[in-house]
């Protein structure tokens, strides 16, 4: 039988065979999601605030002639639209208590263009990152000759194409998803859904495949080499200056300035060191994350927009959103916590802001 869409009454399951024959009961996801939501929401609000401030503290800084801050800065700009473009999908828990479910539902369905948009944004969010934590270990490694590798029209180059990249491989699979508008007779009414299709299923899995385990397999490895590099040289040079110190130490025993210098050095890079070794930690883990959407659409069956399992794709799903938004919104704190120049630029925009309040309220 064919309603008023052209999709068959097989093309989509009722909550009754939901019920029996997925993982997940439609009660328990209702309880699952509520819980991700609303958790998504809180952090998507506080990653457009922080990201934001990022954005203002790098253009107090100046982005045209340093590649560092250019990427930190297109970072910035992915995070903040990565969070934007989640909100809807998150407000859809408090539509289905203000209208119903019928209506949350058709939230889902056309907040899905925003997750499309989200996922490109948090895959150019993680290639910049890559891309940073490359400068990052060269400029430790040869500091005199990253500037000539790694100019600003290099880094902006380099940028776009991750942008270029990115944005059609996306697009690929939702080209192969529609919306459609179905009657339920559960709810009495047309809701909006989406809708697989033999051909996006196969593309489904195909892009589960390259985007979101082969490139962040790819990413998780070249971010953990250049740490690895990073911590080591640290550890070489605080090593070295100790050395040196000791040395110094031996030679005039009256000379302050070596022994007030040699701890400081130390607990600075042991500092450096721990910042860094956080900063990837939740980086690989955010990324991961993205293994377990891919791997059940791979392995379960049903896994998808009109599966037996569907109810179990919005869970994972949402779970791979939650860990994107964590790492959307923590930058700013490791900034303002560890760079000293980052944090003078964050004074120093924000004691204008209040000097230009002050002075129109006067």
């Amino acid at each position: 039988m064919n309603d008023s869409s052209g999709i068959t009454s097989g093309d989509l399951l009722n909550h009754e065979q939901l019920r029996q024959t997925g993982v997940l009961s439609a009660y328990l996801l209702n309880i699952i999601r509520q819980t991700l939501w609303f958790s998504m929401l809180t952090l998507n609000l506080v990653g457009i605030v922080t990201n934001l401030i990022n954005i203002r503290v790098f253009l107090e800084q100046g982005v045209l002639h340093d590649s560092t801050n250019i990427g930190f800065m297109c970072l910035s700009v992915f995070d903040l639209f990565g969070c934007v473009t989640l909100i809807p999908y998150c407000m859809c828990f408090i539509v289905m208590y203000t209208n119903g479910l019928a209506q949350h539902y058709t939230c889902i369905a056309y907040s899905t263009t925003g997750v499309y948009a989200h996922s490109a944004l948090q895959h150019m969010s993680t290639w910049t990152t890559v891309y940073i934590s490359l400068i990052r270990t060269l400029c430790v490694l040869f500091p005199l000759k990253v500037k000539l590798m790694f100019t600003p029209r290099i880094t902006v180059f380099v940028i776009a194409s991750i942008f270029i990249f990115f944005v059609p491989v996306q697009l690929i699979y939702a080209a192969y998803t529609t919306i459609v508008i179905v009657f339920r007779p559960e709810f009495n009414t047309t809701i909006a859904m989406m809708r697989d299709t033999p051909t996006s299923k196969v593309v489904l899995k195909y892009h589960q495949l390259f985007k979101n385990q082969i490139f962040p397999v790819m990413a998780v490895i070249i971010v953990s080499i250049n740490t690895a590099l990073m911590a080591q040289k640290l550890l070489e040079v605080k090593k070295w200056r100790l050395q040196h110190s000791s040395n110094s130490e031996r030679r005039d025993k009256d000379d302050n300035t070596s022994n007030s210098s040699k701890k400081p050095l130390g607990s600075k890079d042991i500092e450096l060191i721990k910042f860094i070794s956080t900063t990837t930690c939740i980086f690989l883990v955010c990324v991961l994350m993205s293994f377990i959407p891919s791997i059940a659409v791979m392995v379960l069956p049903g896994v998808g927009f009109t599966g037996i399992n569907r109810n179990l794709f919005l869970v994972v799903f949402s779970v791979r959103f939650l860990f994107d938004t964590i790492n959307c919104s923590v930058n700013f704190f490791f900034y303002i916590r560890v760079s000293s120049r980052f944090k003078t630029a964050f004074n120093t925009s924000f004691k204008k802001c209040c000097y230009r309040q002050k002075k129109e309220t006067c």
